[in-house]
C-alpha cells in the first residue's frame, strides 16, 4: 500500500465513545455552522450553550483529558462526514457506489449472459431461451486516512472558523483525492491487465485515431461519455479544429467550438459523446518528480470511455463510518487527530471490456 494512503502515528489512542455526541447532536449542529462561518439555525439560549460546552472541552483536551479529546474529535467527525460521502457518492458517475456495515464483507457482483442468440423455431422443436447468470466473489479494503493538528485553544477561545475550518477542509479534499486516486488506479490495473475482449490503449499522447476507434468500440455499449484530466480531454480541441498557425494566430473549425473552448477551455461534446473534465487538486504536501511543481492527487494521462446506462463493472464500497485516533506524527512529531475510512473498489471480473481507457504514457502511470 503507498504511504499516500497512510499517517503514521506513535502513541496512538482510539478516541473513546463518551456516548455523549451524536451525528444529530445540537452540539455537531451549531459547529458545523459556525466553523463554516454560517449562523447556526437553532435559538441563542442553544447556541450558547454549544459554545459553552465546546470552550470547556477545548480547556480540559490543553490539560490532556483524553476523553475531552474524544468528544472534540466525534464533533468534528460528525461535520466532516456527510461532506465527505456526498464526495464519495459521485463514484456513482463511473460506477457503482454501496455503503456497507463493519460487520459486512464487500462482496463484487459480476454477470454473465448466456443463450442470448435467437433462431427460428422449427416445428416440434425448442430453442435456447436467454439467461443471465451472476455469482459474487470478496475483496479487501483498504483504510484511507487524513488528519490535522487540532488546536484546543482555538476551541477553548471559541474560534471555531481558523485553523480549524483550514483543517477540516483539508482532511475532507485530502481523503476524497486519495480514494479517487485509489479508484482510478483499480481501473488502469484492470483494464490494462484483463484477459480477452478488452478495449486499453496506450501511446504517447492522446490521438485522434486511438479515441476514434475507442469510440467506435464502445459506442456498441450505448452513448459514452469520455472523462479525464484537464491534461488529456483539452487535447481535443485539436481534434474540434483547433489550431494555432506560425503567426500565433488562431483558427478554429466553427464559431461555436471556439466559443466553447474560450468559455471551458475544453470542447463538451465530441463525435456525440460527452467530453468531461474530472477536477484534480494540487498535493500541497507533495512536489512532482522533477521538484519543479506541487504534484497533484489524480493521475493525468488516463482517458475513460463510460457507456451512458449500461451495466458498469466498477464497484466501489464504503464499509462502515469514519473512525477518529490521536496519537504524534512520527515525522512531524505533532500531535494529530486521525480520521480513518475504510474502503474498497474492484472490476467485475470478465467485464472488465465495459470501460475503455486510452493512456498517455508522457504521464506518469497510477501506482498503489
Amino acid at each position: 500500500m503507498s504511504t499516500i494512503y497512510e499517517i503514521n502515528m506513535s502513541n496512538a489512542q482510539a478516541d473513546v465513545d463518551t456516548g455523549r455526541v451524536k451525528k444529530d447532536s445540537k452540539i455537531v449542529e451549531v459547529f458545523s455552522a459556525l466553523s463554516a462561518g454560517r449562523r447556526p439555525n437553532v435559538d441563542d439560549k442553544v447556541k450558547d450553550k454549544s459554545v459553552a460546552t465546546l470552550k470547556e472541552l477545548g480547556s480540559k483536551a490543553l490539560d490532556g483529558d483524553h476523553a475531552a479529546e474524544s468528544e472534540i474529535n466525534s464533533i468534528i467527525k460528525f461535520s466532516i462526514e456527510p461532506k465527505l460521502l456526498e464526495v464519495v457518492r459521485l463514484f456513482d458517475f463511473m460506477g457503482n457506489y454501496r455503503r456497507i456495515g463493519y460487520d459486512q464483507v464487500p462482496m463484487m457482483k459480476t454477470y454473465n449472459y448466456e443463450s442470448i442468440d435467437s433462431r427460428f423455431q422449427a416445428a416440434s422443436s425448442d430453442v435456447p431461451f436467454a439467461a443471465v447468470n451472476w455469482r459474487e466473489y470478496p475483496i479487501g479494503t483498504q483504510t484511507i486516512s487524513g488528519g490535522f493538528a487540532v488546536d484546543y485553544r482555538e476551541v477553548q477561545n471559541g474560534n471555531f472558523d481558523g485553523s480549524i475550518r483550514e483543517g477540516m477542509n483539508q482532511v475532507q479534499i485530502d481523503m476524497q483525492n486519495k480514494m479517487t486516486y485509489y479508484v482510478m488506479t483499480v481501473l488502469y490495473n484492470a483494464l490494462k491487465n484483463a484477459k480477452g475482449v478488452k478495449h486499453f490503449a496506450e501511446s504517447s499522447g492522446i490521438t485522434k485515431t486511438a479515441v476514434d476507434n475507442m469510440l467506435k468500440s464502445m459506442r456498441r455499449y450505448g452513448k459514452v461519455n469520455i472523462a479525464g484530466d484537464y491534461s488529456v480531454v483539452s487535447q481535443f480541441n485539436d481534434f474540434a479544429g483547433f489550431r494555432a498557425d506560425p503567426k500565433d494566430a488562431v483558427r478554429y473549425g466553427t464559431d461555436a467550438i471556439a466559443e466553447e473552448i474560450r468559455r471551458n477551455g475544453v470542447i463538451g461534446m465530441y463525435n456525440g459523446a460527452t467530453v468531461t473534465e474530472l477536477p484534480n487538486s494540487i498535493d500541497w504536501t507533495h512536489l512532482n518528480n522533477e521538484g519543479t511543481d506541487y504534484a497533484l492527487y489524480m493521475p493525468q494521462g488516463l482517458l475513460f470511455f463510460l457507456p451512458r446506462g449500461a451495466v458498469s463493472p466498477l464497484q466501489v464500497f464504503l464499509r462502515g463510518g469514519m473512525t477518529t485516533m490521536t496519537g504524534d506524527d512520527i515525522v512531524t512529531r505533532q500531535h494529530l487527530t486521525r480520521f480513518d475510512m475504510e474502503f474498497g473498489a474492484g472490476i467485475a471480473e470478465g467485464m472488465e471490456d465495459w470501460i475503455g481507457l486510452v493512456s498517455d504514457t508522457n504521464y506518469e502511470a497510477p501506482a498503489v
